[in-house]
């Protein structure tokens, strides 16, 4: 009778073992799901759906993004998993929760909503239905690959990770360089948008920009806490990593300096 019992938490505890064993594997290695394939330069790219010439022009512009990180790898090589409607995306959902217009697990780039690579567009279903450029949703999600691989899985994991306004402010000033550096664009007013906004939020949702999509206020307040300290202030992303400050402090000090710059103007 006991053999019998030993036998019988043996082979349950082995199917626990090859289940767990089967869902990381599909999680980390999903390319074989996928019809379709296309390699480019550092990219490749799957897809149930015909994969179109008009994905190489955003990949392109999206590195041209990542390749003004200090954390940029030219080496690295990236699989952009168009998920849309896709067996991986509801297992994907079911382990690892819905709710997220794309995600970085090691070098996959998995985008799990409709996109149309023509017009450069994602449409996020999640919280509220809106549209905003699938070209900056690439970039992003390629920093966080990068933010691994440059720092370890021991440091940046969905467990242990930096605070989120640093793991997520540097994705989003990277990503949104073009609108940064515009001739027109301001921190100082930047700023204005973000208090003005925050102040009547009633969640943690907050419109990123003009036209665009919600998202959790961090999102917004973490890449203007980085550009404060980037662009104003000087600092590496090594640095902001190192900083011991609160961010608390980090940002009371980018309030001091916005009301300082608008007084002397």
């Amino acid at each position: 009778m006991k053999r019998k019992i030993k036998r019988f938490f043996a082979t349950a505890a082995l199917t626990i073992l090859l289940t767990i064993s089967s869902l990381a594997t599909i999680l980390l290695f999903p390319q074989p799901l996928f019809a379709n394939k296309l390699e480019y330069k550092q990219f490749t790219v799957y897809s149930n759906d015909k994969i179109t010439n008009d994905i190489i022009l955003l990949l392109d512009d999206a590195m041209g993004l990542v390749e003004k990180s200090e954390i940029n790898d030219p080496g690295y090589e990236y699989d952009i998993l168009l998920c849309f409607n896709s067996l991986f995306n509801k297992i994907d959902d079911r382990l690892l929760g819905f709710g997220p217009s794309a995600r970085a697990t090691d070098n996959n780039v998995t985008i799990k909503v409709q996109i149309n690579a023509k017009q450069d567009l994602f449409f996020r279903t999640f919280h509220a239905k809106c549209q905003s450029r699938l070209s900056y949703l690439i970039a992003h999600e390629m920093i966080h690959c990068l933010q691994t691989n440059k720092y370890g899985i021991l440091k940046f994991n969905p467990i242990k990770h930096p605070e989120m306004w640093k793991l997520e402010g540097y994705p989003e000033y990277i990503a949104r360089q073009p609108r940064l550096t515009d001739k027109n664009y301001s921190l100082v007013s930047e700023v204005d948008r973000y208090i003005d906004l925050e102040s009547k939020a009633k969640d943690v949702w907050i419109l990123i920009e003009e036209g665009g999509c919600e998202a959790p206020n961090y999102y917004y307040k973490g890449r203007l806490m980085v550009e404060y300290l980037m662009d104003i202030k000087h600092w590496t992303y090594d640095q902001i990593l190192n900083d011991t400050a609160s961010e608390n402090s980090i940002y009371a000090d980018m309030i001091n300096w916005r009301n300082t710059a608008k007084s002397e103007n």
